[in-house]
C-alpha cells in the first residue's frame, strides 16, 4: 500500500472534524470548484478510508479517557464527604451523573397507554423536525384503547 502524500494526510485529518468530505478537501488545499468530486474520490481510496478509520479510532480513545476522566472525578466528588466538601457540591455531582449516564431524561408518568403513545409521537415528530425530517401527522390515536389495541369499527 501507497503512504498517503501531504494534501491526502491533511484531507483525513479535516475529513474527522466534520465528517464532510467537500469542505476537508477545501481546507485540505483541493480546488473549491472541484471540491465535491474530489471528496468523494478521496473516499473511496482504500488507504485513506483506512487512514480515517484510524484516526477515528483515536480520537474515540481519546473521547473514552476524557469520559472516564470526567466521570471518575465527579463520582469522587459525589461520595466525597469531608470537611473540604459541600452537600451542594456533592448534590450538584450526583445530578451531572445522572445526566452523563441518560437517568435524567425527564418524562412525565402516563395513565394509559394512549397518552403514552401521543406523547412518544410528539417526541418523535419532534425530533424529526429538529433533523430536517417530515413529521408522520397520519397516525390516528384516538382508534386505540387504553392498552394500545386498535379499536375495528
Amino acid at each position: 500500500m501507497q503512504e498517503l502524500n501531504t494534501k491526502q494526510t491533511r484531507f483525513v485529518e479535516e475529513f474527522t472534524v466534520d465528517f464532510n468530505a467537500s469542505q476537508a478537501a477545501v481546507r485540505a488545499g483541493y480546488s473549491e470548484k472541484s471540491s465535491r468530486a474530489i471528496g468523494c474520490e478521496l473516499l473511496t481510496i482504500p488507504n485513506i478510508k483506512k487512514a480515517i478509520q484510524t484516526r477515528v479510532k483515536e480520537l474515540s480513545n481519546d473521547a473514552l479517557v476524557n469520559r472516564e476522566l470526567i466521570i471518575s472525578g465527579l463520582l469522587a466528588e459525589a461520595t466525597n464527604y469531608s470537611d473540604k466538601s459541600s452537600h451542594a457540591a456533592r448534590v450538584s455531582a450526583w445530578s451531572q451523573l445522572a445526566k452523563v449516564s441518560g437517568l435524567n431524561i425527564e418524562n412525565k408518568p402516563h395513565d394509559d397507554v394512549t397518552e403514552f403513545l401521543r406523547d412518544l409521537t410528539e417526541r418523535n415528530a419532534a425530533s424529526r423536525a429538529v433533523k430536517g425530517l417530515l413529521p408522520k401527522n397520519h397516525i390516528d390515536l384516538d382508534n386505540y384503547d387504553n392498552y394500545g389495541n386498535r379499536i375495528r369499527q
